[in-house]
C-alpha cells in the first residue's frame, strides 16, 4: 500500500492548503502525467498511479518554490501539500472516488477536525468491501488519535469484518489505548466472521495474548 505509507510520511502539516486555482501552475503535462491522469479518469483509486502522479506533483511544486531569506531552506513542505490536495481534491469529485478523499482527510485533520471525518466516512460510503476502511482506520492510528480510530472502526465494523486487515487495523487502535478486553472482544468477532482463519488473524492474536499475559 504505497499510499498509506505515503500518508505517512506527510507528518505535521495537516492544515488546509490555499484554494487549488492558486496553486497550481499551467505547466504543459509530460507523456508520463498525461498517462497517469487517463488512468485516474478511468479508476481514481488506482492507488499505484495516484502515488505515481503525487511524486509528479511533488516535484513540480519543489521548482516552484523559493529559499526561506531567514533560513536559506527551500520552502517545499507546504508547497507540495499545496499540490497535492489539488490533485486529491479534483478527483474526489468523481462519484467512485474513496482514496483521494482519504488523502483529503489526513491533509484537514487537524485543521479541520470535523470535515476530515466526514471525507472518512463517505470514503467508506463509497468502497464498501473494507479497503477505504483500513486506510481510514490506519491514518488515524498513524495521527495519533487511536481512540478515534476503534470508534470510526467500530462505526464501520460490517466492513471490518469483511476484511481482516480493516479489523486488524482497530485492534491494534484498542491495544494501543490499552483496551486489552475491547482488541479481544473485537478479534473474536472478526474471526467469528472470517470464512478462515488468516495469517493477520493468527497474528493479531498473538499481540492480544501478550497485552493479556502482562496484565495478567
Amino acid at each position: 500500500m504505497a499510499l498509506m505509507s505515503w500518508l505517512r510520511r506527510l507528518g505535521e502539516r495537516e492544515s488546509r492548503p490555499a484554494p487549488a486555482e492558486r496553486v497550481l501552475t499551467h505547466r504543459e503535462s509530460t507523456p508520463a502525467e498525461h498517462e497517469l491522469r487517463e488512468q485516474l479518469a478511468h479508476d481514481p483509486n488506482d492507488e499505484a498511479a495516484f502515488d505515481a502522479l503525487v511524486e509528479i506533483v511533488r516535484e513540480r511544486a519543489d521548482e516552484g518554490t523559493h529559499l526561506d531569506p531567514l533560513t536559506a531552506a527551500p520552502e517545499t513542505p507546504v508547497a507540495q501539500d499545496h499540490a497535492v490536495w489539488a490533485l486529491a481534491e479534483e478527483l474526489a469529485g468523481q462519484p467512485r472516488a474513496w482514496l483521494p478523499l482519504i488523502v483529503l482527510a489526513r491533509l484537514s485533520l487537524e485543521a479541520d477536525h470535523e470535515s476530515a471525518m466526514r471525507r472518512l466516512h463517505l470514503a467508506c460510503e463509497r468502497e464498501t468491501t473494507g479497503l477505504a476502511l483500513t486506510h481510514a482506520v490506519a491514518m488515524l492510528r498513524d495521527a495519533d488519535a487511536p481512540a478515534e480510530a476503534i470508534a470510526f472502526g467500530v462505526s464501520h465494523w460490517e466492513l471490518a469484518s469483511r476484511d481482516p486487515e480493516a479489523g486488524g487495523e482497530v485492534v491494534l487502535a484498542a491495544l494501543e489505548t490499552g483496551r486489552i478486553e475491547e482488541a479481544r472482544r473485537l478479534l473474536d468477532s472478526l474471526e467469528a466472521t472470517t470464512p478462515a482463519l488468516s495469517a493477520r488473524i493468527g497474528d493479531l492474536n498473538r499481540l492480544v495474548e501478550a497485552a493479556e499475559d502482562r496484565t495478567a
